[in-house]
């Protein structure tokens, strides 16, 4: 068994223990072993990491340095980043269940791509604008400009820590702001290496402060917080209403990416081979652990039987097991708790009367019956009023909805959902699989793909799965102020537009 790593806070530029010395342990999801502790913080180690944003954020140590400054600090980190790919891909998939050739290809690529497209928009952003003002009463100047908000706060989920940190930190950094990263409480320890790598670019301390601890407390305590301007979420749409509520009453700025039950419609002109690499994509990729996954199939009735035996025989064919080996294609669940939550949902779905075509069952052949897998499972027949069907599961679970109509049936079964997150098409007519993509009801739609999450395009949802955008040119603007100044160009007192309106001239 390897050594325990052990991890403390990162606020003001320092490694700083917990204030109440208690730890909590980070466990390997496919074995179940210790890997690693990080300090059990409370509202007092929020309160310090705070302090320490607000006192970096008002001595403008970042936020008065050039856009030049700012970017190249930010392009000098996503290079340290790619350097040290093979660590923090190590570390994230230790943690959290991503197999091993994702993390050090996609998530590695996701995260400095953020901080590339930050620096890169923030390098073409103009720092002041000139409105267009012609002098019909009196000559006046008026130009805006963008300025940072102030301190934010990111609050992360456990699936996609260093991506999702990073969607957050990246264009708050960008803009000028000082931030306080509160990542999941079971995979905490990539953030705190990020930390380290930003301050070792040349980000100032006190700039970004990385804390630790249970999001039922801390989460709360820092989305309430008076010295936040600025709040990030993501997470499930339950504790997003949370966070919206307690924003609320300080008039917060806000991002929520929440929640989603994205549907894949399947076209009857589509390609069978392509949708069943579609459609396992969509439910598979990290477990059936991500917040756009296509857990809904909408195909036609009569494709349904032929599509799902092409799906359950590639399913056969591909390895699940060890994250950390890099032939492994599934992974594990990322804890006991959630695996618990996916075999209750999966009992849901046979009492609902839906058929289990493949699957549901927790995986324990050979070394993985001391981790937290589960087989890829997919229930046929389904309708879209099951539970399973409304409901975001989180975990490897395909419920595969038929339709007798046309396009019109198939759409209005994907948009009847509280959610709108993501979404698919699978069709060989690009004019008719774009005007379908058009009106499904959600952030993202893919066509003949799915997952593809790119830092120059926005991601967000509609509905209950949350507002606001991450990612790109929209980011940046959630990240700042709007300000403009006006100016009177009149020389003489007399000759002032004020005057003539309240006759001052008069007085």
């Amino acid at each position: 068994m390897a050594e325990i790593m052990e991890y403390q806070m990162f606020i003001d530029g320092q490694w700083i223990p917990g204030t109440s010395g208690e730890r909590m342990e980070v466990i390997n999801p496919g074995n179940g072993e210790v890997v690693a502790t990080v300090p059990r913080g409370n509202a007092a180690d929020v309160d310090r990491a705070l302090q320490s944003a607000r006192s970096s954020f008002n001595s403008g140590i970042w936020r008065s340095k050039s856009i030049e400054e700012r970017a190249q600090v930010l392009t000098t980190a996503a290079i340290m980043i790619l350097a040290q790919k093979d660590r923090l891909a190590y570390l994230e998939s230790l943690t959290s269940g991503a197999t091993i050739k994702r993390s050090s290809t996609v998530d590695i690529a996701s995260v400095a791509g953020s901080l590339i497209m930050s620096a890169a928009i923030l390098r073409e952003m103009p720092e002041v604008e000139h409105a267009i003002c012609p002098p019909v009463i009196a000559p006046m100047h008026s130009y805006f400009k963008r300025e940072p908000i102030g301190v934010c706060a990111g609050i992360t989920p456990w699936n996609f820590p260093m991506i999702l940190a990073a969607y957050k930190f990246a264009p708050a950094l960008a803009m000028g702001n000082s931030i306080v990263i509160k990542p999941a409480s079971i995979t905490p320890i990539t953030t705190l290496e990020l930390a380290r790598i930003l301050y070792d670019a040349g980000l100032p301390a006190g700039v970004f402060n990385v804390i630790t601890g249970p999001g039922s407390s801390m989460g709360s305590y820092l989305a309430a917080h008076p010295e936040v301007d600025k709040i990030a979420f993501t997470g499930s749409t339950e504790v997003g209403r949370g966070v919206a509520r307690v924003a609320a009453d300080g008039i917060k700025r806000v991002t929520l990416e929440l929640g989603g039950k994205s549907a894949v419609i399947v076209l009857d002109d589509a390609d069978l081979d392509v949708a069943a690499n579609m459609g396992l994509f969509a439910f598979l990729m990290h477990s059936g652990q991500v917040c756009e996954s296509g857990t809904r199939l909408i195909v036609p009735r009569a494709m349904q039987d032929d599509l799902v035996a092409r799906m359950i025989k590639k399913i056969k064919k591909m390895k699940i097991g060890d994250q950390m080996d890099m032939t492994t294609d599934i992974g594990p669940i990322a804890s006991m708790d959630q695996l618990k939550t996916i075999m209750e949902y999966v009992d849901i779905g046979l009492k609902e009367g839906a058929t289990l075509a493949c699957g549901g069952k927790r995986y324990e052949s050979g070394d993985c019956a001391k981790g937290f897998f589960f087989e890829p499972t997919i229930f046929t027949n389904c309708n879209n009023q099951m539970k399973q069907a409304r409901e975001e599961i989180f975990g490897p679970v395909l419920c595969v909805i038929p339709y007798d109509g046309d396009e019109e049936e198939a759409i209005a079964i994907a948009n009847d959902s509280s959610y709108g997150l993501g979404g698919g098409v699978c069709s060989t007519n690009t004019t008719r699989a774009q005007k379908v993509a058009a009106r499904m009801r959600t952030g993202t739609v893919w066509i003949n793909t799915y997952h593809i999450l790119r830092p120059d395009v926005p991601f967000g949802g509609y509905k209950e799965s949350g507002y606001g955008r991450e990612n790109c040119y929209h980011a940046l603007m959630a990240y700042s102020e709007v300000k403009h100044i006006c100016q009177d160009l009149t020389p003489d007192a007399d000759d002032k537009l004020v005057n003539l309106l309240i006759g001052l001239n008069n007085a």
